[in-house]
């Protein structure tokens, strides 16, 4: 909803109405506020009328979205806004703190994150059968790029086990930075899962997961560099995590016929396209049916 008009003639000047969407006003102030935003947030620039349109867009996805019973309440986008500020290491103070320092109201963010999350719903729910994507479109797709179709059929499998040299999270620096220490030795010395699995266990306070076996098609394109650059029988870089120390022994890598990551991402690819285009069709349809009034 637009914010509440402020009182006195300089500040109604400020909160010009500019729209009604559905009986809700669209403000300057609105206006102002979606430039801001979008700047900070998506490093883009968009001038009043651009920010208008889009704020017509908002106010319409959420309008039809609750037509069709699609609804957020507020504890919930508050708790979407308090994991966003937590991806960025604050707190929602913190980050309610930082947008009003760039000028910007806390609450236009969260309008903001109501309308993807009601309107993603609504698109989804309408056509999730409609959204197919068949082999043939990817390879097709694949093709286009220059890409090798039949590796594009074929995954990496890895047999890995997940060592982890155990730190309590209110240990201190300096044992955190011996058990570091541990588990560099440990990989210089690894030789082969067998003997350096026995290895790692003589360690104390170590834990050896059982083995599992994980594909490429499942992994970020980071960690398959990494899966990829280990050499079978040794182990990747150990990192600092929640648990302690970690570290992943590559047992076994093989080519097998399956879902290449490059397959994946083309299926997700195409995938989007369709929700995109969908989604376009039901807000110029939404428009079209919408009682948006210019003053």
């Amino acid at each position: 909803m637009a914010l509440p008009l402020l009182v006195g003639a300089g500040a109604a000047q400020a909160q010009q109405i500019l729209v009604m969407v559905q009986g809700d006003p669209i403000t300057s102030f609105d206006v102002n506020q979606r430039i801001k935003l979008v700047q900070l947030t998506e490093r883009r620039s968009l001038n009043n009328k651009q920010a208008l349109e889009e704020l017509i867009d908002e106010r319409l996805k959420i309008f039809t979205a609750n037509r069709y019973g699609i609804s957020i309440d507020d504890a919930e986008v508050n708790k979407m806004f308090a994991n966003m500020a937590s991806r960025s290491g604050r707190t929602s103070d913190q980050l309610s703190q930082a947008l009003a320092q760039s000028g910007i109201d806390s609450r236009i963010l969260k309008q903001k994150m109501r309308a993807d999350y009601v309107w993603n719903n609504y698109v989804r729910g309408r056509f999730s059968s409609a959204t197919t994507v068949r082999d043939s479109d990817i390879f097709a797709a694949l093709s286009a790029k220059g890409a090798d179709v039949n590796q594009a059929q074929r995954t990496t499998e890895y047999t890995v086990r997940q060592i982890v040299l155990v730190v309590s999270r209110t240990a201190p620096p300096a044992l955190r930075s011996q058990r570091m220490a541990e588990a560099n030795a440990l990989r210089k010395s690894f030789s082969g899962c067998d003997a350096g699995v026995a290895a790692a266990r003589q360690l104390r306070e170590t834990v050896v997961r059982d083995p599992v076996i994980r594909t490429s098609a499942d992994m970020s394109q980071a960690l398959r560099k990494i899966m990829d650059e280990t050499p079978v029988g040794q182990t990747t870089p150990p990192e600092v995590t929640q648990a302690g120390i970690e570290m992943v022994a590559i047992c076994n890598r093989r080519e097998v016929v399956g879902e290449s990551a490059q397959k994946r991402e083309m299926r997700n690819e195409l995938q989007n396209k369709q929700f995109d285009s969908q989604s376009a069709r039901l807000l110029a349809e939404a428009r079209k049916n919408a009682m948006i009034q210019y003053r």
